[in-house]
């Protein structure tokens, strides 16, 4: 049978609308591939997709209270990761004589890129894409080109997303794969099928290491606590110091505070010796020689090995390495340690 240009016309017709209604009904949510940005003028620095790290996309207006409340946040946020590879970009479609006079008042409370859409074109691929029709919005897109967090930047959620992110810890669809492997493992740690529990680890761990990281902990833990295997456990110790300290240098601080600060292991498990190899080796990896984390880190052990004098210098250094913002918590712990000190002596 032969088919009429007319019919063959609507059939076409009913396709392409069919094809746009489903381009329109596309959801994007976390674990999507960030869409890119149409944008009509830079107001305030610039952005290239192809070279960026980790990316921060906020819909905002100069008219919205809650947008202007985020704007001290958002430049807090990017002062402290920007040196490891964070963009903000604040996205809004109000005219450029409105927009740029409000970036320009703010000045340095305003210190991120600032960009106005192309005719709703970005905020169509990403708000309406996402169902979002309240501002601030914002996206969080990792080192992948992923989205993995969508919401107001003003909730705590946002900021624990973010530092997951920048350091590599957060996947969330990956989070969501592993979830049977690791109950997996902790119902064989249960079991005292201690092979099978390390077999199930390893398998999550082997997912992404920077993600799991923690289970290495986890792993070492249950060698020590549960199975009672104390040369096992620090084997393992020793083997993550010495493979993983240069891609994950923050994992062998959380490894000498397990072994030198977690109040369930007994004083006779603890072999400080290996928490200062931990700490000490993570401060070689560290992105600085003088990271304040770091540097507190080793206080912190050196500290709790008795060591106080060398736990005052570490943390005096890692005082006046601080951001200034951040310099009050480590003067704390600083005059914490010397008031320890004084009490040693007048005793």
């Amino acid at each position: 049978m032969r088919l009429s240009t007319t019919y063959i016309f609507v059939c076409l017709i009913i396709f392409t609308v069919t094809g746009f209604s489903h381009a329109q009904r596309t959801t994007l949510g976390v674990g999507s591939t960030a869409p890119g940005m149409d944008i009509a003028h830079w107001v305030k620095g610039n952005f290239n997709k192809e070279e960026s790290e980790v990316y921060v996309v906020e819909f905002w207006a100069t008219w919205c209270l809650p947008c202007r409340k985020s704007i001290p946040h958002l430049t807090d946020l990017q002062e402290e990761f920007g040196p490891a590879g964070l963009t903000i970009i604040g996205v809004t479609d109000e005219d450029e004589d409105v927009v740029e006079p409000f970036v320009n008042r703010q000045g340095s409370k305003m210190d991120y890129t600032i960009a106005i859409d192309n005719r709703r074109k970005t905020s169509n691929a990403w708000m309406r894409a996402a169902k979002k029709d309240k501002i601030p919005t914002a996206f969080i897109v990792d080192r992948s080109g992923t989205i993995q967090y969508i919401g107001s930047p003003l909730v705590e959620e946002f900021d624990l997303t973010l530092a997951k992110v920048m350091a590599g810890r957060y996947d969330l669809k990956k989070q969501e794969a592993a979830a049977s492997v690791i109950e997996s493992a902790v119902r064989s740690s249960t079991g005292q099928s201690w092979s099978a529990a390390m077999k199930s680890y390893n398998q999550a761990i082997e997912m992404d290491k920077m993600v799991f990281a923690k289970l290495y902990i986890e792993q070492f833990k249950m060698l020590l606590l549960k199975k009672r295997d104390t040369d096992a456990a620090y084997a393992l110790a020793s083997k993550i110091i010495a493979t993983r300290g240069e891609e994950d240098p923050e994992l062998l601080i959380w490894l000498a505070d397990a072994i030198a600060v977690d109040s369930e292991l007994q004083q006779s498990q603890r072999r400080m010796n290996t928490a200062i190899l931990a700490v000490e080796t993570a401060l070689k990896h560290a992105r600085t020689p003088n990271d304040p984390i770091y540097l507190s880190a080793i206080a912190r052990i050196k500290f709790h090995n008795g060591d106080v004098d060398d736990a005052i210098e570490y943390q005096r250094r890692a005082y006046f390495a601080a951001r200034e913002n951040h310099k009050t918590a480590y003067k704390n712990v600083l005059d914490g340690y010397r008031r320890q000190k004084q009490r040693a002596d007048a005793a």
